[in-house]
């Protein structure tokens, strides 16, 4: 239940111990109950703490006032007749009380601090931190060959973002791409060459003319995402593209003012240069631009990795030296939260006494955006400057606004404390104008004063013309090593936040990264392997899921680390988690996958759940982008609360939760190939982001012969676990397509 009643449990001598002897007053209801079902679940894993002769599990009482054992137990017991029950001697007789009414007793304060949420003044004598003053590393690695491997994967990435977009291009046009939200302009005419650049003005689409009124400033890049800078390629319509002529060409864009933009044509890379001149200068033809790549990430990556080299960071990078925990802004700072669970605290304060580094180990639902608001808040008072920062704008509103509105700050967020909450400290948003919280683009448009606590994305980090004492990296395991170096190198020290267990870094290839590198900077210090493998804290008391939601994730993707923190109640008449095993044919739709069939029972589920559920509390997960809009489709069609149900792909779902969950995995097929699912790497790991974003109903959509069957170079024995957990707790359904209601 805690990291203390861990210790606890191990120092416990059953032998020893008797079964308490109550007073009549230990029994009086004191009205506050004390969440003493999920202490007696995690009690009941325990082998040492069952009864050599009753089926009891036997739990330890403390002192009333302290962590102290006293030698006495109660013992918890599910009766056939009473039900779940707590066992006691009173009057030299053996009396019991109902699990809900012992928690409101007096005597169950005498547990309570077994249970995360509570914690004591005093621990016990042999109860030591879980991490030393100084901790050396493990695994340490060349510092040159350090930043080397890091350069190489700048430079790795770059080409690989610049041929996967080329591929793209190649089966789209740019009207197509604009259409599915890429970056492309869909229609330029010439306006011939100026200085040796060939000029084009764009035409935008009559909805987007309407809407910009004549006032073309910043529409290229606003409306079709093409900068200055950027790497295009050049279409045509009139057939040109493609093998038997010279498009699409690649070029960069050299200057946009308005609708004009003006392109340098990548010479080398053409074929037939001699009449491209004219072929791009045709004043009856129609043109298009796709995006190819934009440099500007990858060249702030490389000059953070040069940056890098002479930084006092990269000696931890590499492991020259130990983590030491000495800095004083634990002292120098008071405690604010006081609902902070233990492990909360413990990170806390060691992210704070960290010199150089420290890492936070975060499952779903175990309060990592809480504990880290804690770090800010207590850094700021300490009279740290502080840079927060994440991947994306999404991730770094999260820890700024969480669900702020303009009337109301969200008490988990740093607008709370900020200079438009309690004035603990000024806050900075930079590039406020893209977020999409309505609360954070009207408080942070304009901040005149000096933040003391700034928040941006790991790559507009690279704008700040200041240096920081500390830097909180959150979701620091969906960022690339290198990605992190841009807000690194502006700190002393860092505190890294995440979840190795979930998704991985992006990556413009399609498989795994070729180095350690693409992976995350959490991943190469703290991951089993790392510099400082385990150097850091895990959070294991879990707040967010039903215990039959969590249970498969927390055997299989946490090592049974994770304990529940307190009883989530399923949906009426239903089990927390069930399957569906349904085939179907599998349509391809482009680079992506849709499943006519499972859409149709998806919708059928998502119809019957609106009857308990709210439309914003339901959420549709599914790899794939054609079966996102193949859903979308299919609930329209049969619901008109549709509009307020998310479908969307795992990737996009991370972070979030909902009420309910119905998860569509699509493959159906007969040599078991789920696609990128089934990789060992990275596999595992959407899957399990797809599991945990539910909190009292999961429901997976699958053809469950597809998952399981083996197959070259899949993780077999995962979804074959997968299947078990489903089948031996008749949890699946088989259902046959032609009774789809839908």
């Amino acid at each position: 239940m805690s990291l203390l009643f861990d210790h606890v449990i191990g120092s416990f001598d059953l032998d020893d111990a008797s079964l308490c002897a109550v007073a009549e007053d230990a029994l009086e209801d004191r009205g506050d109950a004390v969440p003493v079902r999920p202490v007696a679940e995690f009690a009941s894993h325990h082998d040492e703490l069952a009864h050599p002769e009753e089926d009891w599990v036997c739990i330890p009482l403390h002192e009333l006032d302290s962590a102290r054992l006293t030698g006495e137990y109660v013992a918890f017991t599910d009766h056939s007749l009473h039900g779940q029950i707590f066992v006691f001697e009173r009057g030299g007789e053996r009396d019991f009380v109902d699990a809900d009414a012992f928690g409101t007793t007096a005597l169950a304060d005498r547990l309570r601090f077994w249970h995360s949420d509570y914690v004591p003044e005093r621990y016990p004598p042999s109860y030591d931190s879980p991490i030393d003053d100084s901790e050396p590393p493990r695994s340490p690695v060349d510092p040159d060959e350090l930043i080397e491997g890091l350069r190489d994967h700048v430079e790795r990435e770059r080409d690989a973002t610049r041929s996967a977009n080329r591929e793209r291009a190649a089966g789209r046009t740019p009207a197509a791409v604009y259409e599915r939200g890429g970056d492309a302009v869909p229609e330029l005419s010439t306006a011939g060459r100026d200085d040796g650049r060939f000029h084009f003005r764009v035409d935008p689409p009559a909805d987007v003319a309407a809407e910009w009124r004549g006032d073309w400033a910043f529409v290229v890049e606003s409306e079709f995402g093409v900068h200055q800078g950027n790497e295009v390629l050049v279409h045509r319509d009139d057939g040109a593209n493609g093998d038997d002529g010279p498009f699409p060409v690649p070029a960069t864009v050299e200057r946009i003012r308005g609708r004009s933009v003006w392109l340098d044509v990548n010479w080398a890379r053409v074929d037939g240069a001699t009449s491209l001149g004219s072929a791009l200068t045709d004043g009856d033809a129609t043109y298009g631009l796709t995006a190819l790549l934009n440099p500007v990430p990858f060249d702030r990556e490389r000059e953070a990795v040069e940056a890098l080299a002479d930084h006092p960071l990269r000696g931890v990078l590499a492991g020259e030296r130990p983590i030491t925990f000495s800095n004083g802004a634990a002292a120098r700072s008071d405690r604010f939260d006081a609902e902070l669970n233990q492990e909360q605290r413990l990170a806390v304060e060691h992210a704070l006494l960290a010199d150089d580094l420290f890492c936070v180990h975060g499952p779903p639902g175990t309060g990592k955006t809480r504990t880290l608001v804690e770090i800010v808040r207590r850094a700021a008072q300490a009279g740290e400057d502080v840079l927060v920062c994440a991947d994306s704008n999404q991730a770094v509103d999260n820890l700024v606004a969480g669900s702020s509105t303009r009337e109301a700050a969200d008490p988990q967020s740093l607008h709370a404390y900020g200079q438009h909450g309690d004035g603990e400290f000024v806050l900075d948003r930079v590039n406020a104008s893209q977020s999409a919280n309505d609360a954070v683009r009207r408080a942070y448009a304009d901040v005149p004063e000096r933040a003391d606590v700034v928040a941006v994305t790991n790559n507009s980090a690279a704008t700040l013309a200041r240096d920081f004492d500390l830097l909180v990296l959150d979701e620091a395991t969906q960022s690339t090593c290198t990605a992190s170096c841009i807000p690194l190198v502006r700190a002393e020290r860092v505190v890294l936040a995440g979840d190795h267990r979930q998704l991985p870094p992006y990556s413009a290839s399609d498989g795994p990264p070729e180095s350690s590198y693409g992976h995350s900077l959490f991943e190469h210090l703290y991951a089993d392997g790392g510099v400082y493998a385990g150097v850091g804290l895990q959070l294991q008391t879990q707040y967010r899921m039903h215990r039959d939601i969590a249970y498969f994730p927390n055997r299989r993707f946490y090592d049974r680390t994770l304990r529940n923190g307190r009883t989530v109640d399923p949906l009426p008449d239903r089990p927390a988690v069930e399957g569906y095993n349904v085939g179907g044919s599998v349509e391809t739709v482009g680079h992506s996958k849709a499943n006519p069939t499972e859409a149709r029972l998806v919708a059928h589920l998502v119809s019957d759940l609106l009857s308990d559920v709210p439309a914003e509390e339901i959420g549709v997960i599914t790899p794939y982008s054609a079966q996102v809009r193949r859903i979308r489709e299919t609930l329209a069609a049969h619901t008109d609360a549709a509009e307020g149900v998310t479908v969307d792909t795992i990737d996009s779902f991370q972070g979030g939760e909902r009420t309910a969950i119905v998860l569509s995995l699509v493959r159906s097929n007969a040599d078991g190939t789920v696609g990128f699912l089934g990789r060992p790497v990275d596999g595992p790991r959407r899957l399990n982001v797809a599991l945990t974003r539910a909190k009292r109903y999961c429901a997976v959509v699958a053809d469950w012969h597809t998952l399981r069957y083996d197959a070259d170079g899949k993780c077999t024995d995962l979804y074959d676990d997968f299947y078990q957990f489903f089948a031996n707790t008749d949890r699946l359904s088989d259902v046959d397509p032609e009774f789809i209601p839908v």
